[in-house]
């Protein structure tokens, strides 16, 4: 029984992830058969195995999930733009047929064959801008490639050399012919291509001198092509290795295209730059160093909207005593940098990850916050001796969440840290600051309503402060005096750069601590004189006991006093 053609005005289908809304202006079921030639609207969906009569012309946004094969004498056309082919079971053209393939094509779902083996496109096709190709795809002859295509992890071009343009990028574990071409502009996993190169095999590694590698500083007057990438309502997150870049987008409304473009520090704004390193003017007057490149990330006809989580990567050796674990991103947002506060840093994969909730210029830079102590450095503190950070109180709001800590140093800025079993954030100045009269920072940041307890880091040039806070369940407000341990003996400790919270390594707060008097050596027994016996009279008389001389001292008594006296001198 041939399936009913269901014609919807619209289709609203909310996904799992953020309910996004997938609009289709048609669907045919799976296996559904055309018996006369017809028109479609744009964004029309197939389902697998549908068999079409005749040659057609597919519009813009065509969904073929499922299975399909365009085999026999029939010749469609595919020209629209982002057409996507198969949700990842695989889809199958005419043999001894090329075929023309419009802007924004998406293949990435499932390899594609065009011959007798699965996984291999044997004829010479035509690619508009912003294909998408799937992992481990083969293409056995030359093809005609366009700007900004993109090609899946493992992509095997042995066969052949190939013609590439700008933009394209490569995943990892990609494979050329030898003797390969490399154009300036791509983008294989290493980095962008600067000075055209040639492979000598198929695993083609430029050289270092050759490409810009994902975080790596360039110099002014250096402009490297950008890429452009698909983002749909249903496929909301992509990489492109050769940049160290991932996005993920809460909500993306109109399919499209995200850009991605390298800057030449010459054309940024509120920079300064020495040599190849560049510091931004803060929105708040202060200034922070980047540790690589700036991206400039944009919607290029794409439409988004809600957070977007940016992964960018940096190189450890631009740290230049800059400490890892208080990196974030540097964003320029209104005609201002600022500090992204909603961070994590990876220090093995060495990147930075943030939620943020607009596009422009990124970089990764110093996010230590700073505070009264600047640049001097008095190890010794107004404090007195190994004093040269402070800790005033750490407080904790069951009800907002909120951490803030009071501080000052006197020994350069304060990187000031907070961890949990989940993530590591950077705690920042917060805008009301009551105690600077007091030479007094506040410092802030939020914990999630599932965090159950949290460790506080503290470290400016000479000394450093670290301690675990279990919240169970109520708000928390630790103040430290001038005679603590974490102002004087604890100071100089290294701060931990781990980013996960071990909560062995740290102390545990202890309950308030009421001494107990130590057991003593047994004294003599106590003298006790017993009175003259008196006679008899009718009042009752109550006699003094005479005036005794003390007891000669004998060894046990001696030892107590001494105990005595060391534990007076403990607890005054």
């Amino acid at each position: 029984m041939k399936n009913i053609h269901v014609l919807l005005a619209s289709i609203l289908i909310l996904s799992v992830v953020g309910f996004t809304p997938i609009v289709y202006a048609e669907e045919y079921a799976a296996g559904h058969e055309f018996t006369s030639r017809q028109s479609f609207a744009e964004n029309v969906k197939f389902g697998g195995g549908v068999e079409f009569d005749s040659a057609y012309t597919f519009p813009a946004g065509t969904f073929f999930s499922g299975a399909h094969e365009f085999t026999g004498d029939k010749v469609h056309q595919f020209t629209g733009n982002g057409i996507i082919f198969g949700d990842g079971s695989g889809i199958a053209f005419s043999t001894g047929i090329g075929t023309t393939f419009g802007t924004n094509a998406d293949f990435s779902g499932g390899l594609v064959k065009d011959g007798a083996e699965a996984g291999k496109i044997v004829e010479t096709n035509t690619y508009g801008q912003g294909t998408m190709f799937a992992d481990e795809q083969v293409f056995v002859n030359p093809q005609n490639f366009a700007k900004y295509n993109h090609f899946g992890d493992n992509t095997d071009f042995t066969s052949g050399t190939q013609t590439f343009k700008e933009g394209m990028a490569f995943g990892p574990g990609t494979i050329f012919n030898s003797g390969q071409s490399l154009p300036v502009g791509t983008i294989p996993s290493h980095g962008v291509i600067m000075n055209e190169i040639t492979c000598t095999d198929t695993a083609c590694v430029p050289d270092p001198a050759d490409v810009i590698a994902p975080g790596e500083k360039f110099a002014a007057g250096i402009d490297p092509a950008a890429t452009f990438h698909n983002v749909r309502s249903d496929d909301k997150t992509f990489a492109i290795e050769g940049l160290g870049l991932t996005m993920t987008f809460d909500t993306v409304s109109t399919n499209g295209t995200i850009k991605a473009d390298l800057k030449d520090p010459a054309t940024l704004t509120d920079v300064t730059l020495n040599g190849n390193t560049l510091t931004m003017t803060m929105d708040d007057g202060s200034t922070k160093q980047s540790i690589g490149n700036v991206i400039e990330l944009s919607a290029d006809t794409a439409s988004i909207s809600g957070n977007i989580t940016v992964t960018l990567p940096y190189q450890e050796s631009e740290l230049n005593g800059i400490n890892e674990s208080t990196l974030t991103a540097l964003h320029y947002v209104d005609a201002k940098w600022k500090q992204e506060n909603n961070c994590t840093v990876d220090t093995s994969a060495n990147n930075v990850t943030c939620v943020v909730d607009s596009l422009s210029p990124f970089s990764v830079g110093d996010g230590s916050s700073s505070s009264g102590g600047k640049n001097n450095c008095n190890s010794n503190g107004i404090w007195g001796t190994n004093n040269s950070l402070r800790v005033h109180q750490v407080s904790f709001n069951i009800e907002t969440l909120q951490v803030t800590v009071n501080a000052y140093s006197t020994c350069g800025s304060i990187s000031a840290i907070m961890k949990t079993s989940n993530q590591q954030s950077i705690l920042t100045l917060s805008k009301e600051q009551p105690l600077l009269d007091q030479n007094i920072a506040v410092y802030s940041g939020y914990l999630k309503q599932s965090d159950k307890k949290f460790g506080i880091m503290l470290e400016n040039d000479r000394h450093s402060f670290d301690k675990i806070f279990h919240i169970n369940d109520k708000s928390i407000t630790k103040k430290y005096s001038g005679t603590t341990g974490y102002t004087s003996e604890r100071q100089g400790m290294p701060l931990q750069n781990d980013s996960q919270l071990e909560p062995e390594q740290l102390p545990v707060e202890p309950e308030p601590f009421e001494p107990k008097p130590k057991q003593l050596p047994a004294d003599p027994e106590p003298f006790e004189p017993k009175p003259k016996q008196l006679p008899a009279d009718p009042e009752p008389f109550e006699p003094e006991p005479p005036e005794l001389e003390p007891p000669e001292p004998t060894a046990s008594s001696n030892n107590s006093n001494s105990i005595w006296n060391i534990f007076n001198s403990i607890f005054p």
